[in-house]
């Protein structure tokens, strides 16, 4: 094993050591009616992931404000970082549930990923997310 393999080895379980939460990542497959609300709900395929996460804001970069018809919003750029390993198959388009978090008001936050962040040496998978709310 190459020494940069070593060393990105001993990042990744320092990077998991760090991963509090754990979180449910799954593919949305569609839409229902829910018989009781009569709206519609997301469906879901099996799990992807199950285990450790992070949720992670971007300092780097400011929230955006777009405005859609007279409504504006705010848009932050949030992460959620999983472990390299046991995530292949991890996507755009799937929906992330934080499933158990240090912060109870993160338990059942959802987020759709936007785009995955694989590299040769990475120490986590670095998801740029979008929340999803009501």
């Amino acid at each position: 094993m190459s020494r940069a393999l070593r060393l990105a080895r001993r990042g990744q379980r320092k990077a998991e050591s760090l991963m509090a939460d754990q979180c449910t990542i799954r593919p949305n497959t569609g839409e229902t009616t829910d018989p009781d609300t009569g709206k519609l709900v997301p469906t879901y395929g099996p799990s992807v992931y199950e285990g450790r996460c992070k949720i992670q804001n971007q300092r780097l970069r400011y929230p955006s404000e777009p405005v859609a018809g007279e409504h504006q919003w705010t848009v932050a750029p949030t992460e959620v970082h999983i472990p390299v390993r046991g995530t292949a198959d991890v996507a755009t388009g799937q929906v992330v549930t934080i499933t158990s978090s240090h912060d109870d008001d993160n338990v059942d936050r959802e987020f759709r990923i936007r785009v995955g962040d694989r590299k040769t040496y990475g120490t986590a998978i670095r998801l740029i997310v979008e929340e999803i709310t009501g």
